[in-house]
Formats: structure tokens, C-alpha cells, sequence
């Protein structure tokens, strides 16, 4: 991933995640911890189903994506850790 295309992928996922704050989405309590246990080097947890060998948030939704894109959101978004 280019650094572009790094920061493209962080803007669009902040812009997500405040429109789920704004409207009050249920799952931006788990959004947010999935993202504080990436940020760590998580697998943000299962999901309860299997995709391309995957069970996890990240294997799913992240593959490759560096503990350092998680961090950012959450510093962004300004989520405790």
C-alpha cells in the first residue's frame, strides 16, 4: 500500500466512523475495541464465520494492514486505548 493510498484508506475509514458516532450505531462500542486491540497488535477478535481461511476482524476485514493504520484511527477518532 502506498503511503496515498495509506492515508486515502484512514480518511475514509474516520469519516465512517464519525457518521456511526453521529447517528449513535450500536456497534461503535465494538468498533472501538476492535481497533484499540489492533493497535496493539490484536486480531480485533472472532467474527463467527470463516472467510478465505480467516475467523478474526483483522484476517476478514485488515489483511496486512500494520498495527500503526489502527493506531491512527483511534488517535484521530481520539479513542481511549
Amino acid at each position: 500500500m502506498t503511503d496515498q493510498q495509506y492515508k486515502e484508506r484512514i480518511a475514509k475509514a474516520i469519516a465512517h466512523y464519525k457518521s456511526m458516532e453521529q447517528f449513535g450505531s450500536s456497534m461503535i462500542h465494538e468498533v472501538k475495541w476492535q481497533y484499540a486491540d489492533m493497535a496493539k497488535g490484536g486480531n480485533g477478535g472472532d467474527l463467527g464465520f470463516e472467510e478465505r481461511g480467516e475467523t478474526t476482524c483483522r484476517g476478514i476485514n485488515y489483511p496486512g494492514y500494520p498495527d500503526s493504520f489502527f493506531q491512527e484511527v483511534c488517535d484521530l477518532m481520539m479513542w481511549d486505548r
